[in-house]
């Protein structure tokens, strides 16, 4: 990947992310301000993006549901990256019986329909904002934990562990020090990528009315209320779209990239 297109995905997700949060500073609407006399109004000099079915301005919600978009994206990431290293970790450095554990717990999660695990546990959470990132980060995790076990299984063993292991080095003290440097860049890779997923996966469900329940806006549940503006309003439904499209793509172009880094580092 050239360095332009490298260079143009960071900038575009910086910009998405300072503007989602200086959402309240560059709309001069609140977020849940109604107008009654411009409901499902096209793009006007007030409303740039006119506005939904209760009257309020897309603009202001699309970046405010950035915020929160973003938010259940990152949260979910961190949840799944912290199991992912503990159980990874656990597995390559035990071996064993943990190893074999946490490779049968990997299949179990991988062998069910993870989303419509998702959508019973997302209704039985309510909803609410904080739970949402727990049930996507807790069916995530498989792949980060292949990596990491995958890396510590093939380092535990080297000189430089052996060495520090005869200088007295406890166990989490190799660990920390010296395998968790190794998995970190494949791991990045898999939160990188983990995010635009992430990102699906919310939007998913609150499109289907699971997710992160309105008056709290969200890309995924703008969506939801515009199915039924197609005709009249379609920005409603456009816009919220594209931003989950434009993000997305930009979050998997920085992915590629990092996979292209780490096969250009391996040996031949």
């Amino acid at each position: 990947m050239s360095r332009g297109i490298r260079t143009s995905a960071a900038l575009l997700l910086g910009l998405v992310v300072v503007v989602s949060v200086l959402a309240p500073l560059l709309s001069p609407y609140r977020r849940d301000a109604i107008d009654l006399d411009r409901i499902a109004a096209p793009p006007s000099p007030e409303h740039a993006l006119g506005t939904d079915r209760l009257g309020r301005d897309v603009l202001t919600r699309l970046l405010y549901g950035g915020r929160y978009t973003l938010l259940v994206a990152g949260l979910s990431v961190a949840v799944a990256s912290a199991l992912g290293i503990v159980l990874g970790a656990a597995a390559g450095w035990f071996g064993g019986a943990v190893d074999r554990s946490v490779s049968v717990c990997v299949d179990l999660f991988l062998s069910v329909p993870l989303f419509l695990v998702m959508l019973v546990a997302a209704a039985a959470a309510g909803g609410r904002l904080w739970t949402i990132p727990l049930v996507i980060g807790g069916m995530s995790w498989m792949e980060t934990a292949r990596v990491v076990r995958s890396r510590f299984a093939s380092v535990r063993h080297e000189e430089y562990v052996e060495a520090a292991r005869a200088a007295g080095a406890g166990g989490s003290r190799i660990v920390a020090r010296h395998l968790l440097p190794q998995a970190a860049a494949p791991v990045a890779v898999a939160a990188t990528a983990g995010l635009a997923n992430a990102m699906l996966i919310e939007s998913s469900l609150s499109f289907l009315g699971f997710g992160v329940q309105p008056p709290v806006p969200t890309w995924g549940n703008m969506l939801t209320g515009a199915v039924s503006m197609l005709r009249g309003a379609p920005v409603a439904a456009l816009a919220p779209g594209l931003m989950i499209f434009v993000t997305c793509f930009a979050f998997n172009l920085l992915c590629s990239d990092r996979l292209a880094g780490l096969a250009n580092r391996r040996p031949s």
